[in-house]
């Protein structure tokens, strides 16, 4: 386990100094005593009750991308003596499964020890709350005066001192078009290959938003349908946190929301809106079917070309890939492939194996194997479980050396990274190579597999449970030749 370390000091004296350094080495015990790493030392000199100090706030952004699994403290007013700081510390460390621990004893979440959490910061979290309700007030009363008070945009408008004003762009035209194709009876993923194949920007493209999707989707379109903003109205205060410790958000009821009508420059008609929200709600209505059976090969195809699921299509009676289907032909194409074609295929594939399956010929073969394959294995584990002995004790050696200042913590990290880097490798090739000892029936299944085959041998029609025993996947070409994979064949049967 990584482990970070945080010191706390109040002043720079010289006796603050020396505390700091029997600190260090009362740390560096444990650390060895456990057998953990070394992640970091984060030292403050300062007071508790801020949450500005430089290297609690590194420590606290190096736990948000988890590079270490372990905090530890002296004690928890070392990290903070503010209600508000020590839950978000907690709610840090829990979100990424980080542990923090306290030299006193007073907070072990490894052991499932955090009681003392609320002591510390009980009297200060109403405070808090308090704080919470008056920002909360001041964001109704600028909702209330019409200010748009939300992090982006709708799309179509830009934030201009505080209110939305329409967009100098095409946007704008794009919304009006999506409320129009959607009244001429268009579906939201019909829009959405629409608007993509003809390049216009999508919603996080236009915010400029890391990793921006170049496909529009049903469901961005759909958000904007029901948007009623687009009718000039601003909607505000949907959602609220559960307490000032918590960021789960939960939905406010509509007459609790905050509404200004006509609060700007609308780009929708009114009645233009009602009326597609009459409309999407009858489709919703008529949608509200019972759950389709799950066709034959349903997550059993994918696409040769681009990797994706092919999707059952009525009409087609078969299967197209999902990329194709839901973008159109400029992602993928169709790579069509009839449903009661494949199930023959199939069909025909199971029969042959098993009338052809020689049973004395691979037993032998197959003895002999395992026989081989259990002395090799056996010989990698033993070799496999003194390399990793042997990196523990080196460990071990690397944080007394770090301690007694005879390497830097640069050169440390270097050396625990490679040594943990091997150990996981190491590891990982251990326990594939005991589970495939403890798991291994290679008789069995052979016999197994042969009383299934002739089992189902007697059937004139695949079935869901053939599928599911003998198929592991199914490839489709652009032409539609497939390349089956069976479980208990190396390598994929190719068939028209």
């Amino acid at each position: 386990m990584r482990c970070a370390v945080y010191i706390r000091v109040s002043t720079d004296k010289e006796e603050q100094k020396q505390s700091l350094e029997n600190q260090k080495n009362m740390f560096y015990q444990i650390i060895e005593d456990r057998g953990w790493d070394v992640y970091k030392f984060y030292v403050d000199v300062d007071s508790g009750t801020t949450d500005k100090r430089e290297n609690l706030q590194r420590l606290i952004e190096d736990a948000e991308q988890r590079k270490f699994d372990v905090i530890l403290a002296k004690e928890l007013s070392r990290l903070a003596r503010n209600g508000g700081l020590s839950y978000r510390i907690k709610e840090i460390a829990e979100q990424n499964r980080i542990h923090i621990i306290t030299s006193d004893g007073a907070i072990n979440t490894l052991e499932g020890n955090a009681q003392m959490f609320g002591l510390y910061a009980w009297m200060y979290e109403q405070e808090s709350q308090r704080i919470s309700e008056r920002i909360k007030g001041v964001l109704r009363t600028k909702a209330r005066k019409g200010e748009f008070k939300g992090s982006t945009p709708p799309y179509g408008y830009r934030v201009t001192n505080g209110k939305l004003t329409i967009a100098d762009d095409d946007t704008p035209n794009v919304v009006r078009r999506i409320f129009r194709m959607y009244l001429e009876g268009k579906g939201f993923d019909s829009i959405a290959r629409a608007l993509t194949r003809e390049g216009y920007p999508t919603p996080t493209q236009v915010i400029g938003k890391k990793n921006a999707g170049q496909f529009w989707h049903g469901s961005s379109v759909k958000i904007i349908l029901s948007n009623p903003h687009y009718v000039g109205d601003l909607v505000q205060g949907g959602q609220t946190t559960r307490s000032v410790t918590s960021k789960v958000r939960e939905n406010v009821p509509k007459e609790k929301q905050v509404t200004i009508r006509d609060a700007h420059q609308a780009i929708i008609l009114r009645e233009d809106f009602d009326v597609v929200q009459k409309y999407m709600e009858g489709r919703k209505q008529q949608q509200a079917k019972p759950k389709a059976k799950k066709h034959m090969f349903t997550n059993y195809l994918f696409c040769a070309d681009c990797g994706k699921s092919l999707w059952y299509v009525h009409y087609r009676k078969g299967y197209v890939c999902g990329n194709y289907y839901k973008h159109g032909k400029h992602t993928c194409s169709q790579h069509r492939v009839k449903e009661k074609e494949l199930m023959q295929v199939i069909l025909t594939d199971i029969r042959n194996k098993a009338e052809t399956l020689n049973e004395k010929v691979i037993m032998g073969r197959l003895e002999a194997n395992v026989l081989q394959a259990r002395k090799q294995a056996e010989k990698q584990i033993l070799s496999l479980q003194r390399r990793i002995d042997k990196l523990k004790e080196e460990k071990t050696g690397l944080i007394r050396l770090l301690a007694r200042g005879n390497i830097t913590e640069v050169d440390y990290k270097e050396a625990i990274d490679s040594s943990n880097a091997e150990l996981t490798s190491l590891q990982e090739q251990l326990l594939g190579l005991k589970s495939l000892q403890e798991n291994d029936d290679t008789t069995g299944n052979l016999v197994r597999l042969k009383k299934e085959l002739r089992k189902f041998m007697k059937l004139n029609e695949l079935t869901s449970e053939m599928v599911h025993r003998f198929v592991d996947k199914i490839i489709v070409e652009a032409d539609g030749t497939v390349n089956i994979y069976y479980k208990f064949a190396p390598t994929a049967l190719i068939s028209a």
